[in-house]
């Protein structure tokens, strides 16, 4: 099983009664339902519908842990912090005390969508054959660097990363993130531009997968040795 780091990645944990309706708020995709031992990714907006991080949401019972992207990370603080006001919602950075792993091409014998932890590891499986590892750092798990291995992966089945599909200047519709905009939630951060956008179908890009023999002034997201990802 690939093991590599998530070296820029933060892991939060938020804790309190509102934590899931509050992230709800501002999150395209369905938050406040999400059951203890289960996971779901959204996109972060502001008010105009751009992304301020994309994130992995488990609900580990005692708390919620929300895993973005660092480069985001003093941005998405920033933003959802005077939000709180008097809601339910504490929000601790322990990034310092663990790693996060990305698993790929294994098959891990848990539901899609689960996360379970033991012993000081939580496993999270997002797909059939894609998840998430956080270990704590004493722990001294192995694993390697990210590197070009990585992204021939991505591109084979189709998954967009930080700041190559994911960008904090698009709209989840431009990053080809539209699986996580949930068509018929209630009312969230930047709701209204999203749907506008949907019901004009008017801004709606894709993700695709493209030969690289068959690419001609198109750019490229993720260059790869035979194919490449694209949004088109």
């Amino acid at each position: 099983m690939p093991k590599v780091a998530f070296a820029n990645s933060y892991l939060t944990i938020w804790r309190g009664n509102d934590c899931l309706r509050f992230l709800d708020s501002l999150s395209s995709n369905n938050v406040i339902e999400l059951q203890n031992g289960c996971l779901t990714q959204t996109a972060i907006l502001s008010k105009h519908a751009k992304i301020i991080d994309f994130v992995t949401v488990l609900n580990l019972g005692e708390f919620i842990a929300v895993i973005g992207f660092q480069p985001n990370f003093a941005s998405m603080i920033e933003y959802v912090t005077p939000k709180i006001l008097q809601s339910s919602v504490e929000i601790m950075d322990i990034s310092d005390l663990n790693d996060v792993i990305i698993y790929y091409d294994e098959n891990i014998k848990m539901e899609i969508g689960s996360c379970e932890s033991n012993e000081g590891i939580t496993l999270a499986k997002i797909s059939e054959s894609y998840g998430l590892c956080i270990a704590a750092k004493k722990l001294n798990v192995s694993f390697d660097t990210m590197a070009d291995d990585f992204d021939e992966w991505r591109i084979r089945n189709k998954i967009p990363w930080y700041g190559s599909e994911i960008k904090t200047s698009s709209t989840p519709y431009g990053c080809g993130l539209n699986e996580f905009v949930h068509d018929d939630k209630g009312c969230f951060a930047g709701q209204e531009i999203l749907t506008r956008m949907r019901t004009r179908e008017r801004g709606i890009k894709k993700l695709m997968i493209m030969d690289n023999s068959d690419i001609t002034t198109q750019k490229t997201t993720t260059s790869g040795n035979t194919s490449s990802l694209i949004i088109i």
